[in-house]
């Protein structure tokens, strides 16, 4: 697994026998990156957890409970305060690894950590305070989450791109097999819609470039999935 050199991002890439992943995550010229990427997933015989936190930064842990394939982006509501995304993300990665869903729908047990966690999470720092995307496969069965706004892109195998995204509170979606590439975007990413999917065929590196990431205001991050 490959890290950035830069310290301002968190870059790298990871495969499985099914799925390509590979994310990068930009500070911009704030004075802290308050995106959470989490990438959670069985490659290569072995179970791989890395997260970007202020509080929690994990490597090749072992499961004693199956094991998950999980990709996960919480952003700060207020993108000078991240304690709430950063919770966020440890508490519900945390819940999720619980779980094996690898041979069953993904969507009862990622309503079920989503849910605790936004209780949790609103009784401590209130209301809308982050918002989540989230991509977790089953084998290579897709179930989408969105909450308050957090941006999931999917092509499907005809290629129709479907973009989820939920504005208030939590949504989720279950997708089966009929998608191609997933892309999950910051809440500001700074292009249209309709050019999400020419973007999923470039490096996620040369987006920096491309989306001209490192002069925004905030931090934006890209995590995208490819079925091999």
């Amino acid at each position: 697994m490959a890290m950035a050199d830069k310290e301002t991002q968190v870059a790298g890439t990871v495969k499985s026998q099914d799925l390509s992943v590979s994310w990068i995550s930009e500070q911009g010229t704030s004075s802290e990156n308050t995106d959470r990427v989490c990438i959670l997933m069985m490659a290569n015989g072995q179970v791989r957890l890395t997260m970007q936190s202020e509080t929690l930064d994990l490597k090749g842990m072992r499961l004693t409970k199956g094991h998950v394939c999980v990709f996960a982006l919480f952003e700060a509501s207020d993108p000078k305060n991240g304690k709430a995304a950063d919770k966020a993300s440890e508490m519900f990665m945390n819940m999720m690894m619980r779980y094996d869903i690898t041979k069953k729908r993904a969507d009862k047990v990622m309503k079920k950590c989503l849910s605790k966690t936004d209780k949790a999470i609103a009784k401590e720092f209130g209301d809308s305070s982050y918002k989540a995307s989230v991509a977790a496969f089953a084998g290579k069965d897709l179930t989408a989450c969105s909450v308050n706004g957090g941006k999931v892109f999917i092509l499907s195998d005809e290629g129709k791109l479907i973009k989820f995204s939920v504005s208030e509170n939590a949504g989720v979606m279950f997708a089966g097999l009929s998608w191609k590439n997933v892309m999950i975007v910051s809440y500001d990413y700074p292009a249209p819609d309709n050019e999400i999917k020419g973007d999923m065929s470039w490096p996620v590196r040369d987006l920096i470039t491309k989306r001209e990431l490192s002069s925004l205001d905030n931090s934006t991050s890209v995590i995208r999935v490819q079925k091999l």
